[in-house]
């Protein structure tokens, strides 16, 4: 199962002191119970014992509340990024790459992608409809880490059409879209019922879609296996 990295702020090659290794290291436990029950909601007193830190030390190592929840998205997503870099590890076409972002996550079980689901989402949904600064500051983190995801897709797509390895006539903005959108209703509903069908039933969908809808077909291809719905007889 993954875990935020535990030094997600700290620099290839650089030597962290005691202070950096103690704030890296709250922040890397508030993440792992912030993305359970809430960036912002938490109350301080759950982070506090869940820590093992004071609160005067917490605010020696941040300036606010909100500074540590930010960091502590942060971390998620950046754990989140650190599995979909190892999966596009070695994968060289714009196909492999595609299919290496759905599988991302393949062994993660109801957990997806982190334990709590999304960060991304858990903060989309936390910091909506509000116009406090910190719920604010919040979902544009969210805004700013969807945007990368939506650009990732995006230039696989676009590198893939240049090469000819996907259809000259897509759009990628709307393939992103309708990429990132499926993963995430799995990930909803993979949480809602804690069900794991539910993303095994859209990693089989975005399957099939990369093979029939965005691959430059230059033989007919074999007839994809139908992914079977939950609750579907089969």
């Amino acid at each position: 199962m993954t875990q935020p990295p535990a030094t997600h702020v700290q620099k290839a090659g650089a030597t962290l002191t005691k202070g950096q290794r103690t704030r890296a290291e709250i922040v890397r436990r508030s993440a792992e119970l912030m993305n359970r029950n809430g960036f912002l909601a938490l109350p301080l007193s759950a982070v506090i014992e869940h820590t093992g830190i004071q609160k005067g030390g917490l605010y020696r190592h941040f300036e606010s509340r909100e500074a540590l929840a930010n960091e502590a998205f942060d971390c998620c997503v950046a754990a989140v990024r650190q599995r979909f870099e190892q999966g596009l590890q070695g994968k060289r076409t714009a196909r492999e790459r595609l299919l290496a972002l759905v599988h991302a996550h393949v062994d993660a079980d109801v957990d997806v992608p982190l334990p709590g689901g999304c960060p991304i989402m858990n903060s989309a949904v936390e910091t909506d409809h509000t116009t406090d600064p910190a719920h604010i500051s919040l979902r544009d983190r969210a805004r700013a880490a969807m945007s990368g995801w939506h650009g990732m897709v995006q230039a696989i797509v676009r590198d893939g059409m240049a090469r000819g390895q996907l259809r000259a006539d897509l759009e990628p903005v709307q393939v992103a879209t309708v990429f990132i959108a499926c993963l995430e209703g799995a990930v909803l509903l993979t949480q809602l019922y804690r069900d794991a069908s539910h993303m095994a039933a859209a990693r089989a969908h975005l399957s099939s879609y990369i093979d029939w809808a965005l691959v430059a077909q230059t033989m007919p291809a074999p007839h994809p296996k139908r992914a079977h719905f939950p609750g579907e007889s089969l």
